[in-house]
């Protein structure tokens, strides 16, 4: 009996030594931790010489943006007006022109000998008249006296009312080959810019068809569609911002005209908008901008957006001072180098809005530079 009590003793002093360790060794832990310093309780790295902007909503114009292109107000095709073939052609494309300026030629040989025979006509028929008009003055003389009849006098004034219109169907025949030499010449109807030259020397050219295309750069306008939404929203004489890319040009330009009928594939209707001139060509892109109202939108400082990558970002300051980086959605940069902040923010926070290179996300600020 003795030695089994003995046995089992030993057993409950080897469970409450193990007690015993498990204890210390907790105790040792929690010491530990309550000793170390917590993450919440680590300085925070000082941030100073920032501007901090209270971000609050702005009133700015509704904008509505739409493309368009340049276009010449006076585009004239220049055809023949004969037929025949060119002999020689004086421009080429991108040459500028004045009004009247020879740029093509066209055989006019056989125009020339037409004009040769009219004018023997003519000359034959002058010819003809000016004796018709002696005899008639001989016997309105010899009438007057009673030396010859009625009946001989009437002869003679329809010889020469006959001689008179042959010498005028004579003139007009003239003149008529006389402008149809002159086809022979083709000159330039206004001035301006060569944009289409489609015949070269050798060809044969024929009336109607067209040969040359002069582009007026004196007067230009933009052809855009705007969306059927706006149909009440658009009216003559407004002004639109009209953006040229491949100038890297800002120009104000006014509706001119609008064409209310809706495309019904496109859902849009066509204005047209008058533009300065001044450097501009046929065919440029544009963009336009049209005012439609008021909305209210967050503005900050265009310097206040920090982009990482491929994201963008402002630092947002806390009441406390506490700056951290916040991902935003941009939209539109205005003239006043302000942007439009889309989502991420809301009014009435604060943000940096200067000194962005020196911001660190966690950093605090000092509280004199709070608003």
């Amino acid at each position: 009996m003795k030695k089994n009590s003995i046995c089992l003793l030993n057993k409950g002093d080897a469970f409450f030594c193990r007690l015993l360790v498990l204890l210390g060794l907790a105790s040792v832990i929690m010491g530990g931790c309550q000793g170390a310093p917590t993450p919440a309780e680590r300085p925070r790295p000082a941030v100073s010489d920032v501007k901090v902007t209270a971000v609050v909503l702005s009133k700015v114009d509704e904008i509505y943006e739409t493309t368009g292109t340049v276009k010449s107000e006076q585009v004239s095709n220049v055809a023949s007006r004969i037929m025949g073939v060119v002999t020689a052609v004086y421009v080429r494309e991108g040459d500028r022109v004045k009004a009247g300026q020879l740029l093509a030629t066209i055989d006019n040989r056989e125009l020339l000998q037409k004009v040769k025979g009219a004018a023997m006509a003519m000359e034959t028929a002058k010819s003809n008249k000016a004796m018709t008009e002696t005899t008639w003055r001989r016997y309105q003389q010899l009438y007057s006296e009673k030396a010859v009849s009625q009946q001989e006098m009437d002869q003679v004034e329809t010889q020469k009312k006959m001689a008179d219109s042959e010498y005028e169907r004579a003139k007009a025949a003239y003149e008529e080959t006389g402008i149809y030499e002159a086809y022979a010449k083709i000159k330039a109807p206004v001035t301006g810019i060569i944009t289409s030259k489609k015949i070269d020397g050798g060809s044969m050219a024929v009336p109607g068809q067209p040969l040359l295309t002069i582009e007026s750069d004196t007067a230009l306008y933009v052809e855009a569609f705007a969306d059927e939404t706006l149909t009440r929203g658009l009216s003559k004489g407004m002004t639109v911002d009209v953006a040229i890319e491949a100038t890297n040009r800002q120009l104000r330009g006014s509706i001119r005209d609008i064409v209310p009928a809706v495309d019904p594939q496109s859902r849009t209707f066509l204005i047209k908008i008058a533009l300065p001139a001044a450097g501009l060509k046929s065919g440029l892109y544009a963009r336009i901008r049209v005012p439609v109202g008021k909305k209210e939108v967050l503005l900050v400082p265009e310097g206040s957006v920090v982009s990482k990558g491929q994201l963008s970002g402002v630092y947002v300051v806390a009441p406390s001072g506490v700056m951290t980086y916040r991902l935003v959605k941009t939209g539109r940069i205005y003239p006043d180098r302000r942007i439009e902040i889309l989502s991420g923010l809301s009014g009435n926070e604060q943000i940096v809005s200067e000194g962005t290179q020196r911001a660190v996300d966690g950093g605090l600020v000092r509280k004199g530079q709070l608003k």
